[in-house]
């Protein structure tokens, strides 16, 4: 590619090799729903391309690295003054004044490349009018929670940028399981990681789609059954520790166990304010393995803390640990 020096270059090259056979000059025209609509319809045909996308991937390129926080590839940029900002129009005066606003509808459909590409948290009102920030935590507004946003995954007919959100809030309940219960984080690695989508195919895509949403559900489901049982977040943590997977059945002559290893990690935790350290974790570990030991015992039931085929020992100990230091 040659070296793009001014703006005028940059609108040409990008015309030329992405709209080449598209009157992309009809977004002058449209209303705002009109210019989403087309917005998307570009976004799905850019991520269509062979192989995984790569025109879409080649239009983010051309204003950002390809890392998750936007970062300049060139400075100084033909149209950016920063990563998130436009020039002013007097800075691009080689652009006529349809073109600069032409520029501006292309400035964000390579940030909304970009951020899909990269697995970005972006404004949702992008996909659908409406669609919006509903959550104070990014994680929280791409993640299993927000109902609109997963039934837009189902419904609309973008089935490759839908793939990308899925594939997005499926990374941040993985990240969320890595911190609150090993079991299930195992579970979506088991489940639903194993059709890594590719972006062009839409068999892959509705593959994925289907098994991502599924398993999420399945989670879910399970969190509901446990607290329609009687327990909260740390016991179901707790349980999945001891059965070693998730999702289970629940049954209640186990929950008494649970309660107590709940009770005797709760009650060994050095009081409150204290100075965490390794060493401090690592002392309260020693104890709370001698304390399961005994409760583990008191249930008839064998509990050895460095069996590494158990997959109990090492749940329980990601639950100490991170209790030690939330």
């Amino acid at each position: 590619m040659k070296q793009i020096h001014t703006p005028k270059e940059l609108m040409e090259l990008i015309k030329s090799s992405l709209f080449k056979d598209i009157d992309i000059e009809c977004v002058l025209t449209m209303t705002s729903a009109q210019e989403s609509t087309f917005t998307l319809e570009q976004e799905e045909r850019l991520l269509a391309a062979q192989p995984h996308g790569s025109l879409a991937s080649w239009l983010s390129d051309l204003f950002w690295t390809a890392d998750k926080k936007p970062t300049l590839m060139t400075d100084p940029h033909p149209w950016l003054d920063s990563e998130y900002d436009m020039k002013e129009p007097e800075d691009m005066s080689d652009l006529s004044d349809n073109e600069y606003d032409l520029a501006r509808w292309i400035f964000k459909l390579a940030a909304f490349s970009h951020d899909l590409i990269v697995h970005a948290p972006f404004p949702l009102d992008v996909l659908q009018d409406g669609l919006d920030w509903f959550y104070e935590e990014d994680e929280d507004n791409f993640g299993y929670k927000h109902k609109s946003l997963i039934e837009w995954i189902r419904s609309t007919p973008y089935r490759r940028i839908a793939a990308l959100v899925c594939y997005q809030v499926l990374d941040n309940e993985t990240n969320r399981a890595i911190r609150t219960n090993q079991a299930i984080q195992d579970f979506y690695a088991m489940e639903c990681w194993r059709q890594h989508p590719d972006w062009q195919s839409l068999d892959d895509c509705e593959e994925f789609i289907h098994t991502a949403l599924d398993g999420m559900e399945q989670i879910e489901n399970h969190y509901n059954d446990g607290h329609a049982a009687g327990l909260n977040d740390e016991e179901i943590r707790v349980l999945d520790a001891l059965y070693g997977f998730a999702p289970h059945d629940y049954f209640k002559e186990d929950f008494p166990r649970v309660r107590d290893l709940c009770k005797a990690a709760n009650e060994s935790l050095p009081d409150k304010p204290y100075v965490k350290s390794e060493n401090g974790q690592r002392e309260y570990a020693r104890k709370m393995h001698e304390a399961f030991k005994e409760i583990f015992a008191k249930y008839d039931t064998h509990y050895d803390p460095s069996d590494l085929t158990d997959l109990t020992p090492g749940y329980l100990s990601s639950w100490i640990y991170d209790k030690y230091y939330e």
